[in-house]
């Protein structure tokens, strides 16, 4: 059986904290779709005196209604129900005046403001006049990360300066999502993160129980499965030209990396791009990677496993697997596939020298990679008086491998720090410094 709910330990720790705090709390949580937001909510509000309620896209007034008989039920006065309000500001007034530690979730807040924007005026003049004053515990919970960081967090919007706190939960871990197939190795773990990176609604659709092809085909590949056309639902939601950015998207994921690539590759003006790639930065899928010891020379590229995986694979193909010609797609695509697997590999092993997962013989507080020309370095890790170099194979090492890397490491200056070299590959001959797929199986097992 899938888990309902894993990790967001920090995310409960840090709502335990301001529920206790016994103070007024107004909190904003926000982030992307299917990351689990309304679990932890549910999972926070478990034994607690508080009224969870979801909004819906139907009209300010009507979502008014529905939470008026929410409060009426919650306080056990069905007279409430006849209240006529305003808005939600003088809703939540009375319940202040009801209730002594206010407590109530909205989830979905951000389809009130694409109703009504003047629903965060109103909010503010509440919460200055009357529910700051009452300890309201107050939770605004969203999934536009667009709008929550600027209408709701922005310095133009009249609930700032109101939060006394702000999460933006993010995808889990890869050990964390290990636990959504415990009975994979570490190898077909690490294909089910390229498919579906950290989001526990996409990890949910793969069966351990089945090999790893016939899982893409079930959940990725074949039409009307979950996750064949849902790279479209990110940008439709977030953005006014989703059809502008999906073809950035597609560009970057094929290999055009720079601004000026892309420009060449789009006829697209370049100040108009670094705009489109910030915007895409700020939602989490786009990054910007520059090489250690460098401020610029960097490329770009597709931050999420899934939307890149899908951009790669499942959207170029789509004429055929529209026609349902599955195995004929897996078979062509496969060369590829394992390269992708590769360059995966690569970047989650940056994540767990990162987080420590990886024993190190010290505490790195810089992680990232090395490019000059031709050489490169997959991993470069630093603190105070230490330096790693570590390469990453998705196939097999052997002490060639540990050689090129001491030789690109001497064109690499961290001043005098201690060098360390590390070889991360499936297995490996003749390499003395090496972690292989089943030591990394054992340091990522789920811890429950």
């Amino acid at each position: 059986m899938k888990p309902e709910f894993v990790d967001r330990e920090r995310e409960l720790a840090w709502l335990e904290e301001r529920f206790r705090s016994g103070g007024a709390e107004l909190l904003v949580i926000y982030g992307r779709r299917r990351l689990g937001k309304t679990e932890l909510l549910k999972r926070f509000l478990r034994s607690k005196r508080c009224i969870y309620f979801l909004a819906s896209r139907t009209s300010l007034q009507d979502n008014v209604e529905s939470l008026k008989k929410k409060i009426a039920e919650f306080i056990g006065k069905r007279l409430y129900e006849r209240l006529q309000v305003r808005g939600l500001g003088e809703l939540l007034t009375y319940l202040a005046e009801e209730v002594e530690r206010p407590c109530l979730v909205i989830d979905e807040f951000g389809y009130l403001v694409e109703l009504d924007r003047g629903v965060l005026t109103d909010l503010q003049a509440a919460w200055d006049e009357a529910l700051s004053r009452r300890n309201f515990f107050l939770v605004l919970c969203g999934s536009s990360v667009s709008m929550f960081e600027t209408e709701v967090l922005g310095y133009r919007s009249p609930l700032y300066g109101r939060r006394t706190g702000s999460w933006r939960v993010e995808p889990l871990s890869f050990r964390d999502a290990r636990s959504f197939i415990p009975r994979y190795g570490f190898e077909d773990a690490v294909r089910v993160w390229a498919a579906a990176g950290g989001v526990p609604m996409y990890l949910r659709l793969f069966d351990d129980g089945l090999e790893f092809e016939e899982n893409l085909k079930r959940v990725v590949f074949t039409k009307g499965a979950v996750l064949y056309d849902e790279g479209y639902f990110p940008l439709r939601e977030e953005l006014r030209e989703p059809s502008t950015y999906l073809a950035l998207l597609k560009y970057l994921a094929a290999g055009y990396n720079t601004i000026g690539k892309l420009a060449s590759a789009m006829g697209a003006d370049k100040a108009n791009l670094t705009k489109y790639l910030a915007v895409l930065q700020s939602l989490g899928l786009v990054k910007h990677v520059v090489p250690y010891g460098q401020r610029r020379k960097g490329i770009y590229a597709v931050a999420d496993n899934y939307m890149w995986f899908w951009l790669k694979f499942v959207l170029p193909n789509q004429s055929e697997l529209e026609l349902g010609y599955v195995d004929e797609v897996l078979r062509r695509i496969r060369p590829e596939l394992e390269q992708y697997m590769g360059l995966v590999f690569e970047e989650l092993v940056r994540q767990l020298v990162a987080s420590r997962a990886v024993p190190l013989p010290f505490k790195p507080t810089y992680v990232g990679q090395w490019w000059k020309g031709e050489a490169q370095i997959d991993v470069v890790a630093l603190d105070q008086h230490n330096a790693l170099f570590a390469e990453v194979k998705w196939g097999r090492a052997t002490s060639q491998d540990l050689t090129k890397l001491i030789e690109n490491s001497q064109r690499v200056d961290v001043g005098g720090r201690r060098r360390h070299y590390l070889v991360v590959a499936r297995e490996g001959s003749g390499v003395d410094w090496l972690i292989d797929f089943e030591e990394l199986d054992k340091l990522t097992k789920p811890s429950r």
